[in-house]
């Protein structure tokens, strides 16, 4: 069976980050994997709503299956709502979705957003982003396990989530 690890958190909380790091863990040590950022399967203009990343995941899924049928991918992405989870879970069959929450202090995330972000207006979109997500009430029951990414290192953040995932045991 595959597995899925959903990379869910606030703007800013390392997903992309972490998703990378976690490709070079588990190409170092050999392991079939892939990674699928949503975002990059939702470059489209006009952008046609929160179903198309989806449909193109649900799209190429079954030619990773069809490759590695023991794959390990890591999906980063941000699930609005538990019904979203629910959906995702719908396309992709036979996968075992594992969702990881990573987290920072606000300030830290907000920080981040401001750092990276070409110009102040997506900045300011995004630490607006932030506040959104961490005014939710429904992270307990959307995450299986969750990775706090500040003070952490990158590496300790990879280490701690290989841990839970037990992908390199």
């Amino acid at each position: 069976m595959a597995d899925v690890l959903v990379l869910h958190g606030s703007p800013g909380s390392g997903k992309s980050t972490l998703a990378r790091a976690l490709s070079e863990a588990l190409r170092t040590a050999d392991v079939a994997h892939g990674v699928i950022d949503i975002d990059e399967l939702s470059l489209v203009h006009p952008y046609p709503g929160r179903w198309f990343p989806r449909e193109n995941l649900r799209a190429i899924w079954p030619h990773y299956v069809a490759a590695v049928p023991d794959l390990k991918l890591i999906v980063p992405m941000v699930f609005n709502d538990e019904e979203e989870v629910e959906l995702y879970r719908a396309a992709l069959p036979g996968a075992r979705l594992l969702i990881c929450e990573t987290t920072a202090p606000i300030p830290v995330l907000k920080e981040r957003v401001t750092e990276r972000e070409p110009t102040d207006e997506w900045a300011a979109s995004l630490r607006k982003w932030v506040d959104v997500y961490h005014a939710r009430s429904d992270h307990d029951r959307i995450r299986q396990f969750q990775v706090v990414t500040h003070p952490a290192t990158v590496d300790e953040s990879v280490a701690e989530i290989l841990g839970w995932t037990r992908w390199l045991d």
